[in-house]
């Protein structure tokens, strides 16, 4: 598995994805805006955001999306996980797991990344598993009815 840089040769494949069950793209999901949304989005931030496709090595298949970067949570610049979702197809398959742990990788290499904020939809209780995983741990704040999560890095 790896992580590309998404370009023109793999945009709609990106955008294609989606955790809903039906299969069918919508721009905003159960759990997470659209990867189309996401990517206009980031195109407009002044923080600079990393948007990225998760390739699977079999094929290089486009199996889910990233975007993480600085933003402001709480009135503090903060690195965050902005977004990460597997397509439904590739869910249940330990994909997510692997794809967290590259991004992590990412992450850590960024200029002053010590701690990563990401927020989660209740209810979501498979991302939430996941990301305990690696050592992410509740806050205690609710933002925009998502519930914070950390992770040190020290």
């Amino acid at each position: 598995m790896k992580l590309c840089d998404i370009t023109k040769d793999n945009y709609f494949d990106v955008v294609m994805l989606t955790t809903n069950e039906d299969h069918n793209p919508t721009v905003m999901e159960r759990n997470l805006a659209s990867n189309a949304f996401s990517l206009v989005e980031a195109s407009f931030e002044e923080r600079p955001i990393y948007t990225k496709a998760i390739v699977h090595d079999r094929g290089d298949t486009v199996i889910g999306f990233c975007m993480y970067g600085k933003n402001e949570i709480l009135g503090k610049e903060v690195y965050s996980l902005l977004r990460f979702m597997i397509d439904v197809s590739f869910q249940c398959k330990g994909y997510g797991t692997e794809a967290l742990g590259l991004i992590l990788e990412e992450m850590k290499k960024l200029d002053g990344c010590k701690e990563i904020y990401l927020k989660i939809t209740p209810g979501n209780t498979r991302a939430r598993h996941v990301y305990h995983k690696y050592g992410f741990r509740s806050t205690g704040d609710v933002i925009d009815g998502e519930r914070l999560y950390r992770l040190s890095l020290e």
